[in-house]
């Protein structure tokens, strides 16, 4: 995960500052259980983590932080107008991610969890309500994105069985609707600032950049979803065109041969660049410093990756 680094600006770290105070005050706010599992790590980030949680600070940046992430954009707001916007979309997107984990079948405990979704869910929207009238055009925008949101965690639950196939398409679909969220909370900085124009290129940015983490985090994890019967778009390239009955799984040693002969990983690796390198023309007419050098770590990432895949593949060639 990314770590944000703030504009060089000390109203850029006020701001953060004050969103994460606001986002404990918002906690402090919730009846005792829901406050102690929301101060906790475990919602956010999924799996046994009982460390405290420390706020915004520590989601990734492009969760919380995409304000930020588009200083130059949109700084020209007023103090109180950015932060009302920040706080909203930051809270609409990390109960987005707690909705997630819910679905997953990560969240524990699981009706205290659900509470916590919907408190976010609430007090994003009551944010979003406040900042727009009911004609603003940002409720188009809301709702398409909502139910793009809604089809990709139905989707996801949908292919988790070998027997449906999941396409490229369903890569792109599934990960564009899971960041529908984020592009929320730039939708509604778009409206605010009066550039509107400015969401078609960002929103592209950020689909490009969710198919490449996507994918670059089932190639790394791929072993892991087969012992978990969690199907990917990575998982049924391994697994060829190859029908299969409904709960039949394939082996790891089966798709580690088909792996090692194809290279697979390599491949793919190269469509993980090649949506990073869209990701950023797709931006690149606008001053987004931050959101940038995002978009350039995750390239360094895949970077890394493929040339451990080279190195793994030309040695295991090389082998006597």
């Amino acid at each position: 995960m990314t770590r944000l680094v703030l504009p060089d600006d000390p109203r850029a770290s006020r701001l953060f500052e004050e969103l994460n105070a606001a986002y404990h005050r918002f906690l402090g706010r919730l009846p005792p259980p829901v406050q102690a599992l929301g101060r906790r790590r475990q919602p956010y980030l999924g799996g046994p983590d009982n460390e405290p949680f420390g706020g915004v600070p520590e989601l990734n940046p492009v969760l919380a932080a995409t304000p930020w992430l588009f200083w130059e954009t949109f700084c020209g707001l007023d103090d109180n107008t950015f932060l009302c916007t920040a706080e909203a979309g930051a809270c609409y997107v990390v109960a987005s991610i707690v909705l997630d984990h819910i679905v997953d079948g990560q969240a524990d405990p699981l009706g205290t969890t659900a509470l916590l979704y919907q408190a976010l869910y609430e007090h994003g929207l009551a944010g979003f309500r406040t900042t727009f009238p009911s004609d603003s055009l940002f409720w188009g925008h809301f709702s398409r994105l909502g139910a793009s949101h809604l089809a990709s965690l139905s989707a996801e639950l949908e292919h988790q069985d070998p027997a449906a196939p999941v396409s490229f398409a369903d890569l792109r679909d599934m990960a564009e609707g899971k960041v529908s969220p984020i592009v929320t909370t730039l939708a509604a900085l778009c409206e605010t600032s009066g550039q509107p124009k400015l969401l078609a290129p960002i929103e592209t940015s950020l689909n490009h950049i969710a198919v490449a983490s996507q994918l670059l985090d089932d190639i790394g994890d791929w072993r892991q979803d087969v012992e978990a019967h969690h199907f990917t778009y990575f998982v049924a390239q391994l697994d060829g065109e190859r029908e299969r009955d409904r709960g039949e799984w394939p082996g790891v040693e089966s798709l580690q041969t088909q792996l090692d002969k194809e290279w697979t990983d390599v491949e793919q690796l190269q469509v993980v660049l090649d949506e990073l390198d869209q990701s950023l023309q797709a931006v690149h007419d606008l001053r987004c410093s931050g959101w940038t050098a995002n978009v350039r770590g995750y390239q360094e990432l895949a970077h890394q990756h493929l040339t451990q895949a080279l190195a793994r593949h030309i040695a295991r060639v090389l082998r006597p």
